[in-house]
């Protein structure tokens, strides 16, 4: 039996995939090791999973609610002066961290492997300065792909969906120059904090710096990366990575936990179209369009049924709610999925992955991070209708149920994608996968075997 270290970010949507390949490798065995912050703890024991607490000192239990109900509330000065303080939060995280916070657990677990998220590069660098063979877990579209590909043109998106393609060149425009911006800061030495600190890990543990992105994140050219999810839906007709990565099934957990629901209020012969904006908190005035968008669309169609998770929005709603609306706060999003005739959802790569696995039709309304590329990839293979949450109304969002839910067009190819994301959704080679990197394989991680490491996860 090996141990294995898993160091996912502390949000819901990249935790929830990480599940899966821990049950995986949990059933052939192995013991896991969860690495997080106090408010992740509950969630990842309930699963049945070691955790060990990080940073208690500076993100007790509570943090994020807090950091949500806050972020969401408040305004102007206020706000802005929460927002530092959080900052200094961090970089008293990044201080932790170079003092060896991390190499403690590892010392205490002894991992044989380590799953780091690729958003999270300084548990990466510690695990490697411990010569303990990691990989990094991608649980979005590779950026990679992103800065090295610009958006597909009309020879391979329907004229229709040109407007799509406008705003994914202006998303990929968008990196491209802050990427450049970071170049230009460090060269003058003018560093953004995490930059700074994540090139001090990486040199105090042995990391080439110039292995890592204008972020100081991890890019994928030099370490194994797991991409969670098929590489039919993330790579576009006639574009590739410009690095080799391992893609996955989508690592859908369907043995997770979910939270209770008032069943009875629903009928089994009506449409049901499940709404929600994801667990990250939204700005005010967009959660407050989209709920009003939804309530007038369930007045509009009296005849569907719509169920509506509201997850960090707190605020009450003036004027009577549609008897064919339940809100809760939060939804069994996998149970739902098997009954739902739609899914009104902000383009999170998890529930979009989910509504594939589920053949649901989806409106996607992309806020911010990947959430532009993941919807630009919906309506290209289309699996789904994209809006502009900043203008939603319910005349721009009535129109896209009907469509989604009553054009055969979106079953048709969401049976195709289904079928694919079913096919990949292999225990068994995944876990294969994995084990490769074990100590004692032909790949274990050593020092100067990156190439090795690149080549046993490349190619699928």
């Amino acid at each position: 039996m090996s141990t294995l270290l898993v160091c996912p970010l502390p949000e819901r949507g990249h935790i929830n995939p990480s599940l899966k390949l821990a049950r995986a490798l949990q059933k052939r065995g192995h013991r896991i090791v969860f690495c997080g912050i106090r408010d992740t703890e509950a969630l990842i024991r309930a699963e049945g999973f070691d955790f060990e607490c990080l940073f208690e000192h500076l993100f007790p239990l509570g943090f994020q609610d807090e950091v949500k109900e806050r972020v969401s509330q408040w305004k102007g000065l206020k706000r802005v002066r929460y927002l530092l303080q959080v900052l200094r939060k961090q970089n008293q995280m990044y201080e932790s961290m170079l003092q060896g916070e991390l190499d403690a657990i590892i010392t205490r677990t002894r991992p044989d492997l380590g799953l780091t998220d690729v958003l999270l590069p300084e548990s990466f660098l510690v695990l490697r300065g411990h010569q303990v063979p990691t990989l990094v877990l991608n649980t979005s579209i590779p950026m990679r792909w992103e800065l090295m590909t610009p958006p597909p043109t009309s020879d391979v998106i329907p004229d229709g969906q040109l407007s799509g393609v406008i705003r994914g060149a202006l998303d990929w425009g968008r990196i491209l120059f802050a990427s450049k911006m970071e170049d230009w800061r460090s060269w003058v030495g003018l560093e953004p904090a995490d930059l700074r600190y994540r090139h001090a890990l990486a040199r105090k543990y042995g990391y080439p710096p110039e292995h890592l992105d204008f972020a100081g994140r991890l890019s994928g050219e030099h370490d194994p990366m797991l991409v969670l999810c098929p590489r039919e839906f993330v790579e576009f007709s006639g574009a590739r990575l410009s690095i080799d990565v391992h893609y996955t099934g989508p690592c859908i957990d369907l043995e997770r936990k979910e939270p209770d629901f008032p069943w009875e209020r629903l009928s089994p012969e009506r449409p049901l179209v499940l709404c929600s904006l994801g667990t990250m908190a939204m700005p005010p005035e967009q959660a407050r369009r989209f709920h009003d968008a939804v309530t007038e669309a369930a007045r509009r169609r009296p005849a569907w049924q719509f169920v509506v998770a509201t997850n960090a929005w707190r605020e009450t709603r003036p004027g009577p709610v549609p008897n064919n609306l339940v809100s809760v706060t939060r939804v069994p999003q996998l149970q739902m999925l098997r009954r739902a005739s739609a899914m009104v959802t902000h383009g999170g790569f998890n529930s979009v992955k989910e509504c594939i696995y589920f053949g649901v039709p989806m409106v996607v309304l992309p806020v911010q991070y990947d959430q532009p590329g993941v919807a630009a990839r919906v309506v290209h293979h289309g699996l789904g209708q994209r809006a502009d949450l900043r203008s939603l109304t319910p005349d721009t969002l009535v129109p896209l149920l009907d469509a989604v839910v009553e054009q055969p067009s979106y079953r048709r190819e969401l049976e195709r994608m289904k079928a694919r994301f079913q096919a990949a959704e292999d225990e068994q080679a995944l876990v294969d996968a994995i084990e490769r990197h074990l100590p004692g394989t032909s790949a274990s991680g050593a020092p100067g075997q990156h190439q090795a490491e690149r080549g046993a996860l490349a190619g699928s």
